[in-house]
């Protein structure tokens, strides 16, 4: 063998070694790409159904809220409503004292209840309104929630 032939196989041997290595190195390159895509469309989805859950919890806090003062209104027209007709009632009859006293007496224990039912309210609205703030404080910014916070204070 001359000279130059050793020359060329030993060219050739090189070139096929570098590009064997190349070939190599680009597969496992495609490979840790479609690793990545994967993981990626998963963690959009798990940040996705993340993201729904919060939005039905926020949903429900605000619905919880609107029932509540709902019911709030509807206890204290009914309470208004009760005083007038047991009021009236005592004007009206001097016989019926007895009964408008006690159903007086029973107005009056329903406000107190009333009372008693609007601080739990109220103490339960303090604790979801500050729950909202820390989530939008601590959680929202995290997890690119923020604008699930709109109209609320941070």
């Amino acid at each position: 063998m001359s000279k130059w032939n050793i020359a060329f196989v030993g060219a050739l041997l090189f070139v096929s070694y570098f590009a064997f290595n190349c070939w190599q190195d680009e597969r496992l390159a495609v490979a840790r790409e479609n690793q990545i895509k994967i993981e990626f469309e998963q963690y959009k989805q798990s940040n996705n159904a993340v993201k729904q859950l919060e939005l039905n919890i926020i949903e429900t806090i605000q619905n919880g809220q609107a029932k509540t003062d709902a019911l709030r209104n509807d206890v204290d027209n009914g309470l208004i409503e009760l005083r007038v007709q047991v009021e009236t009632i005592e004007r009206d009859s001097t016989a019926t004292s007895n009964i408008a006293n006690k159903a007086l007496r029973l107005a009056r224990t329903s406000q107190q209840d009333y009372y008693n039912l609007s601080n739990a309210i109220e103490y339960n609205k303090v604790i979801i309104e500050g729950w909202q703030k820390y989530y939008c404080k601590e959680i929202a910014p995290k997890n690119n929630t923020e604008f699930m916070c709109k109209g609320l204070e941070r």
